[in-house]
């Protein structure tokens, strides 16, 4: 059910009573537990929250009692492990922060809370959202499409976990970040939806700060409806964000979209708002650097044939709908990357100051990491504590490691060292140093980008939002390495640009390519500030293109009965559930603790203990290591016995086990979880 449903299917669900949130959350943890920690095993959602299952009763609660908090009450979301959630670690995929805890939530974290959503887990990422495919704290996360390709850019898509973790089902959206691309190359890769904010419409306050002022966070949605529902929760400025702590730019326009983004969606589609029958007219711009097409002086990225084809077909669709298509240059992308030598540098054209570049890996990290952790860790850490090696360290093996005999490009450029040791800079020092920054970058978004758009007359600006996608054994075959680093695959379409200019943009699935079965998205971008406008440009143009493909997993079977949709009739009322002892009143109770031993062949021997106790009739089911079993009421123990292949050959280190009560129709009355670390017997 949650796989491929939409928000506004749940939430159907949910007030017609035909579900609950403790069913998505159940069927959200069995999901991790048979597509991501075994099967496919893709390892996007390392860390799960500790009372999901009682926050889930406490939604279905608050909802029976007429407490419904908002559109996204009870259904279940994950959170990118940058993200500070109260009480849980706040890793940001490091080894160096693995034991920080959050005391707080991060802003958008904070409002999905309030508004009611269902926090089921956090998602992998590289440490420090430096990278995209690299190992992190948390291993590598697979693609739910073709596991032999990368789930991300290789450099660039640390939101990595969040678009698999919504690819898979294994929650409605997921809720992601993105410095450079990395919220944009996980969405193509996986046929979703991503948002990137102008300036100051989304708070990243909480979120492990990279670089502060290209930050932005990143919600993966399997359609532009769902995101709007996201928006409408977490859009909106935050006094303690770096755009409402710096006074060189204006924030209305931002607060002026993030209120255009909170009211109720118009009932009348974007074209019938501008006067236009669907994209009849809209002109759309598109950079020939990312298409193939021949663009002398300008080196531009090599496009795989299968994005093309798919990028052509996406033109003709274009057109066939009334959009006039056009193929322009891209002065400000020219500009920035210095591809050819027709427009000159920023700094040569005076809009970024010299230096800034450098500040911001250096000092301005110092200064935003200390400040994140003073403000959201639950102990006080201070960064001259940390180990260098262990914020972004190489696995020994990677091919870029033993080609050069240097730290990995990208990552070389940070000097962990010094970040760590130095004295961080006071807040007026950087306010005043991004100040003349942030002017210079707005004024080259408008010079080089909008006041372009104008004298091109377009609408918009599109392209694929990849060249192409780079191949799983990047991190230990060299030749799939220097392919993962090529421009067009390293990076989503536009590299830097984007989040330094403050440019928005929208992603939409574009289809699959047809040689290696993995998603294209498409990118749409425009203005500064006219956000609004383009998600409704956006959602025109997805409903235009073919539909989201799933990700050929395999089915997930549950042996209580699913909901396939709406029931239009009344459900049937819950058992009876009150306190006392015996017959139809007897509390519903669930409990499982355990042990994990790693026996001397290498298989581990699971030991559960139970108890499960509710109204005549129940039924308790086990889950655990990839099996179910039905148990009678009670108190009982069982034991399974998990294959060496499990440490040996996939790196497990522990198991969920499950435990769930159901009433006799299958409704799910409450569950138990518990995560088994395996141990070794001590030496007799």
């Amino acid at each position: 059910m949650i796989e491929e449903s939409s928000l506004a299917h749940l939430r159907a669900l949910l007030e017609s009573g035909a579900s609950s949130s403790l069913a998505l959350a159940r069927e959200c943890v069995r999901r991790i537990m048979l597509l991501d920690r075994d099967g496919p095993r893709l390892n996007s959602v390392p860390v799960l929250s500790p009372t999901v299952f009682d926050d889930a009763a406490a939604l279905d609660a608050e909802r029976a009692a007429g407490r419904v908090r908002g559109p996204l009450h009870g259904i279940p979301y994950t959170v990118k492990d940058s993200f500070a959630a109260e009480g849980m670690t706040l890793a940001a995929g490091s080894p160096a922060f693995a034991r920080v805890v959050a005391r707080q939530d991060a802003a958008v974290v904070a409002r999905l809370r309030h508004a009611g959503a269902l926090l089921i887990g956090r998602t992998n990422m590289p440490p420090m959202a430096i990278g995209g495919g690299q190992a992190g704290l948390y291993g590598r996360t697979r693609s739910p499409y073709n596991p032999e390709h990368l789930a991300a850019a290789w450099h660039s898509g640390s939101s990595i976990g969040s678009g698999v973790s919504v690819a898979a089902g294994l929650c409605a959206f997921g809720i992601g970040e993105e410095t450079v691309s990395s919220g944009r190359s996980p969405a193509s890769n996986n046929a979703l939806v991503a948002y990137t904010p102008s300036w100051g419409v989304v708070p990243s306050t909480g979120n492990w700060p990279l670089h502060p002022y290209r930050d932005v966070v990143v919600p993966h949605t399997r359609s532009v409806a769902d995101l709007r529902d996201v928006l409408a929760v977490i859009a909106g400025g935050d006094p303690r964000d770096v755009w409402a702590r710096q006074s060189a730019l204006d924030t209305a326009p931002a607060e002026a979209v993030a209120a255009a983004l909170r009211a109720p969606v118009p009932s009348a589609p974007t074209a019938a708002r501008e006067g236009r029958e669907g994209l009849e007219g809209l002109v759309v711009g598109v950079p020939r650097l990312y298409i193939g097409e021949e663009h002398p002086g300008v080196d531009a990225p090599p496009l795989r044939p299968s994005v093309r084809r798919l990028w052509e077909r996406t033109e003709r669709t274009l057109r066939a709908a009334g959009a006039r298509v056009v193929h322009v240059d891209f002065p400000l992308v020219e500009a920035y990357e210095g591809r050819g030598t027709r427009h000159p540098s920023l700094e040569d054209q005076g809009y970024l100051p010299a230096g800034w570049t450098a500040y911001e890996l250096d000092a301005l990290i110092t200064f935003s990491w200390q400040r994140h952790l003073d403000a959201f860790a639950r102990d006080p850490l201070s960064l001259t504590r940390v180990a260098p090696a262990a914020v972004r360290p190489d696995v020994p093996w990677s091919a870029d490691i033993v080609e050069s005999g240097l730290l990995h490009p990208g990552r070389d450029v940070f000097d962990f060292a010094r970040i760590l040791s130095q004295d961080a800079p006071d807040e007026t020092e950087v306010l005043h140093r991004s100040a003349e920054a942030l002017t210079g970058l707005d004024t080259a978004r408008r010079h080089l980008f909008e006041d372009w758009m104008a004298r091109e007359g377009l609408d918009v600006v599109a392209f694929p939002a990849n060249s192409d996608v780079g191949s799983w054994d990047a991190e230990t075959n060299p030749a799939a390495a220097r392919a993962a680093w090529r421009d067009g695959t390293v990076f989503s379409t536009t590299n830097h640009v984007l989040r330094r200019a403050g440019i928005p943009s929208v992603t939409v699935p574009m289809g699959v390519m047809d040689d290696i079965g993995m998603p294209a998205g498409l990118t749409v971008c425009g203005p500064a500030y006219t956000d609004h406008r383009l998600l409704g440009i956006a959602q025109e143009i997805e409903h235009i293109l073919p539909a989201r493909a799933p990700a050929p997993l395999p089915a997930v079977p549950d042996p209580l009965p699913g909901v396939p949709d709406l029931r239009p009739a009344a459900p049937e009322p819950l058992p009876a559930v009150r306190t006392g002892r015996s017959g139809a009143h007897r509390p519903v109770r669930a409990r499982v603790e355990g042990d994990a031993e790693i026996a001397p062949d290498g298989s581990v021997r699971v030991r559960v203990r139970t108890e499960a106790e509710g109204p005549d009739g129940i039924r308790v089911l086990l889950d655990a290591g990839g099996q179910t079993r039905e148990l009678a009421p009670g108190s009982g123990e069982e034991e399974f016995r998990l294959a060496p292949a499990r440490r040996t050959v996939h790196g497990e280190t522990s198991t969920l086990v499950l435990l769930t009560v159901a009433a006799p129709d299958g409704t799910a009355l409450t569950c138990a979880l518990t995560e088994l670390p395996y141990t070794r017997p001590r030496p007799i």
